[in-house]
């Protein structure tokens, strides 16, 4: 069925302002790439040149009011019914705010590590062609390519004494909830603060912890949070480090120039309008519209479900699926009690330049259906 903007719930009432910025950050990557650069998946994103005219318009606002916005995106952007009925998990992160040293001490002794220079990454597309796209992470042992250490291999100083460590922390639960989040800050004794971004990772499946909380009955399903996990962990110290052994993947970090955590499309996340997704399913850049509610399981009253523009921006280990998300909430306490809790259902909507959607929906084959202004 055809959808308008006017069938967006609060499509009228969102402050599009704050989207158009975060878009804004998208746009000076698809202006710095050629025209006939491909968007992967192309058949929702393109090419770069699809988005150019838009991107170029955008530019042209400095400090646009939420009228404004809505004016720009219904004018160039068609919106297209992506998952129809079909509803999926949305998440929460943000990047915490930590104590920590430059100077390993009996009070900072746990490690944030960058990038050993060990790992490698095998593109599999230069082994077949339908593997294009794929790769596997792991190391070169005895002559042979096998997949990297894992995290408790890690943890137990597998990586000691090769000058990997960038900051020492105080609570090695810290730093686990660091790899899960993928960015933090760090403020420093002396009172200065650095952002240690995402850099690589050991290529193991994640595996969220939480669950196996779930699976024992120490956790009940619908109080299971961030904070959940924290105080089960402070509540049982002996059993903390075999739980986090439980998920393998580990994540090696950067120090960042900037103030703000970088996503995977490599710019700036905006709190409340950058949005993780699954990039096999939909392309980094691109506006999506949430219509989101608190899941049953949560217990929570629905009084304000999340219906909002929000710009592709990043990517997650636990984000997979056709209909994943995780919605960046920002840096800190605040944020972290923002995104912590939620575990929401619903769907999106995608916004595509109307020359691009129009392409995409003559295509008799797609289930797709569109909008127009309303």
């Amino acid at each position: 069925m055809a959808v308008s903007y006017g069938d967006l719930e609060y499509w009228s009432s969102d402050q599009q302002s704050q989207a158009l910025a975060a878009f804004k950050n998208s746009c000076r990557i698809f202006l710095s790439w050629p025209a006939t650069k491909i968007i992967s998946p192309e058949r929702l994103g393109g090419r770069a040149g699809d988005w150019h005219s838009s991107c170029q318009l955008a530019e042209t606002f400095e400090v646009p009011t939420d009228h404004q916005a809505k004016e720009f995106f219904e004018q160039y952007f068609t919106v297209i019914s992506y998952t129809q009925d079909t509803e999926g998990l949305f998440t929460g992160y943000f990047a915490p705010e930590y104590h920590g040293s430059d100077k390993p001490s009996a009070e900072y002794s746990y490690p944030l590590y960058g990038l050993p220079e060990g790992l490698k990454t095998l593109n599999l597309g230069d082994f077949r062609a339908d593997l294009k796209g794929q790769t596997i992470i792991g190391e070169i042992r005895d002559g042979a390519f096998v997949p990297y250490k894992d995290r408790e291999i890690i943890d137990r100083g597998a990586l000691e004494n090769q000058e990997l460590e960038l900051v020492w922390l105080k609570d090695p639960v810290d730093a686990f909830f660091m790899h899960i989040q993928g960015s933090g800050v760090i403020r420093y004794e002396n009172g200065d603060q650095k952002l240690f971004g995402y850099a690589g990772k050991n290529g193991k499946a994640y595996h969220a912890i939480g669950k196996f909380l779930i699976q024992s009955g120490e956790i009940k399903k619908q109080d299971m949070s961030m904070q959940a996990i924290r105080g089960w962990i402070k509540d049982n110290p002996l059993q903390a480090e075999a739980l986090m052994w439980k998920n393998p993947s580990y994540v090696f970090f950067r120090a960042m120039e900037g103030r703000l955590p970088v996503g995977a499309m490599n710019v700036e996340l905006t709190a409340g309008r950058s949005l993780a997704v699954d990039r096999k399913f939909v392309p980094l850049g691109i506006p999506v519209w949430l219509d989101l509610k608190p899941s049953a399981e949560t217990g929570t009253e629905i009084k304000n479900p999340i219906r909002r523009l929000v710009i592709a921006q990043d990517t997650g280990g636990a984000i997979k699926g056709r209909v994943r998300g995780d919605v960046y909430w920002g840096i800190g306490e605040e944020a972290g009690l923002m995104a912590g809790p939620m575990k929401d259902l619903g769907r999106y909507y995608f916004l595509l330049p109307k020359d691009l959607a129009g392409r995409l929906l003559s295509d008799q084959n797609t289930p797709l259906t569109k909008a127009g202004p309303s």
